[in-house]
């Protein structure tokens, strides 16, 4: 789904038009939906790696510009190619663990310093390679990108998720806005089976992913007749 049929969908759902809901309203309900998906699923598509460095006596890193949230940490030293994962925590742990940030030693944790900054306990020793893993915020869908990774693999839970901010925009039938919130969950479900359960599993260890199916009690010959 491209934005253009994006935003032609949303009108005909809602049965209105440009004068109702402009385009900078539907880019709102599109900037909403594609960030609460990111924060309600761990999308494995948008998984990625950097490649940083650690300098003697500096204990902060820059993180990259198009993360969301990191994933792991782990230094290689340049020059003995020795890897460590570091284990995460929070400042106050590393300002009570490390006191004296010039004293230098292998680092063993990492935490967030503040929203564009790492930092690491004890304070670099020497120099080490960094590998990042984080998730990356991807572009959003906009008339300059018509497409997007969400908009061409899951359009119903894009979709769904506008509607159900175009019935709070509109302050429509609580039970339309319900309808579409349920539709977006199952939406999100599927997406979910399919990024969290099929891409993260090997069938030949893991088996198939089964789901429960409800079922009543068989009834009897003689109470079928009965």
């Amino acid at each position: 789904m491209t934005y253009d049929e994006l935003v032609t969908n949303i009108r005909n759902y809602m049965e209105t038009d440009s004068n109702v809901l402009s385009n900078s309203v539907i880019n709102t309900f599109i900037l909403m939906t594609e960030n609460r998906v990111l924060r309600d699923i761990d999308l494995e598509v948008f998984r990625q790696s950097s490649i940083g460095s650690l300098t003697a006596g500096n204990r902060f890193l820059t993180m990259p510009p198009d993360i969301l949230t990191h994933r792991y940490m782990l230094i290689r030293n340049i020059s003995t190619n020795e890897e460590t994962f570091l284990d995460f925590r929070d400042v106050s742990f590393i300002k009570e663990y490390w006191d004296n940030s010039t004293v230098l030693g292998l680092p063993k944790y990492y935490a967030v310093w503040n929203q564009n900054t790492f930092v690491v306990a004890p304070t670099p020793d020497v120099s080490y390679s960094v590998e990042l893993g984080y998730i990356r915020k991807p572009a959003g869908l906009s008339s300059s990108n018509q497409t997007t990774w969400l908009s061409i693999n899951a359009p119903e839970v894009l979709l769904y998720g506008c509607l159900v901010q175009a019935y709070s925009y509109t302050k429509g039938p609580l039970e339309m806005l319900g309808f579409f919130q349920n539709s977006y969950q199952q939406a999100l479900a599927g997406l979910g089976i399919e990024q969290q359960g099929r891409r993260r599993r090997d069938e030949y260890r893991d088996g198939l992913i089964r789901t429960e199916l409800l079922a009543s009690n068989p009834i009897s010959p003689n109470e079928a007749k009965g």
